[in-house]
């Protein structure tokens, strides 16, 4: 899956229309380039616009599935009218648990909570989940977008059009996709200490496999080589549907210690050079031989930004 993303265009209305129009003019973009769908919330605070997001998709209905208007505007003004019917479980860290708390209290919709007393619900939850809530449930929500956050991972994984059961195809797919990944750290000046290989079955069992290496790193070569080992340990015969490698422990490349290890330094100036030239005549313009399958010439991942979903950021051994 792809992760979400939020935008701030306050202040952006005569540059780039009004932020609805802009909606639906980057749901239009992301279609025509990546041949994606995606549903796009239009709210006044990072928290509205993540549940007007749910009301823009696809729901399941008596009849089957409905499509969503793919954008969802709340209007400043109408923010609690929207939010107050939802259950409560629409808020953020209400998960089984809590929601069993509250409905003891008589807490059913988001509008039940925002009548509580903080203190009750302080005196319920604790200091920190009490007060949050009670912000939220009343459409408190002052988080800015941050630009310049280090991400907790960078990954890229493909969904197959068939499975894959041989060891030779599978072993090139992680080649490319390792190779991405490092690419990637570069760019960001990034070096991971850990590397996470996903694998996900035909029948949709998915599991993940990790291994922290000796020194962080951005080589496409080290990348690589612990993603492969980590497939090897792995019984591919009943077929991979989708694969992925991610890489997690971020640092910047900056504070890493320099290695002594023989030929680093030439295996470094040659993944500049191959970054240089891909960034002049494309991402599929020259990669590793290994990349490279008998059914299709050499690949790079159609969305250099691809993602994994939120349960990577926090992998766990399946």
């Amino acid at each position: 899956s792809l992760d979400e993303a939020f935008l701030d265009v306050r202040g952006a209305a005569r540059l780039l229309g009004p932020a609805a129009e802009l909606a639906a003019r980057i749901r239009g973009r992301i279609l025509d380039q990546e041949q994606l769908t995606c549903s796009v919330g239009v709210a006044s605070t990072k928290f509205m616009a993540k549940l007007a997001t749910e009301r823009a998709k696809p729901r399941v209905g008596p009849s089957g599935v409905v499509r969503g208007p793919g954008v969802h505007v709340v209007e400043a003004g109408t923010e609690l009218d929207f939010l107050h019917p939802l259950p409560v479980t629409a808020l953020f860290g209400v998960g089984p648990a809590t929601s069993r708390r509250l409905r003891r209290l008589g807490v059913e919709t988001v509008g039940d909570l925002a009548s509580m007393p903080e203190a009750s619900l302080v005196a319920a939850l604790g200091t920190a989940a009490g007060s949050q809530l009670h912000r939220l449930a009343n459409g408190i929500d002052d988080r800015p977008v941050v630009v310049n956050r280090m991400p907790r991972s960078i990954s890229h994984e493909e969904t197959f059009p068939r499975d894959l059961h041989t060891a030779s195809e599978l072993q090139a797919e992680v080649t490319r996709l390792g190779d991405a990944v490092s690419r990637r750290l570069r760019a960001s000046s990034l070096v991971a200490r850990t590397i996470v290989l996903k694998v996900r079955f035909g029948d949709f069992k998915t599991i993940t496999r990790s291994v922290t290496l000796p020194d962080p790193t951005d080589s496409a070569r080290e990348v690589v080589a612990a993603a492969r080992d980590l497939l090897a340990a792995i019984d591919v015969t009943p077929g991979v549907r989708l694969l992925g490698v991610g890489a997690s422990g971020l640092v910047e490349a900056s504070a890493q210690q320099l290695s002594f290890t023989d030929g680093t330094e030439t295996h470094d100036a040659a993944e500049q050079v191959t970054d240089q030239i891909r960034d002049r005549f494309g991402a599929s313009s020259i990669g590793p031989a290994a990349a490279i399958r008998g059914d299709r010439g050499l690949r790079s991942p159609l969305d250099p930004d691809q993602r994994w979903g939120p349960d990577t950021e926090d992998p766990q051994s399946g």
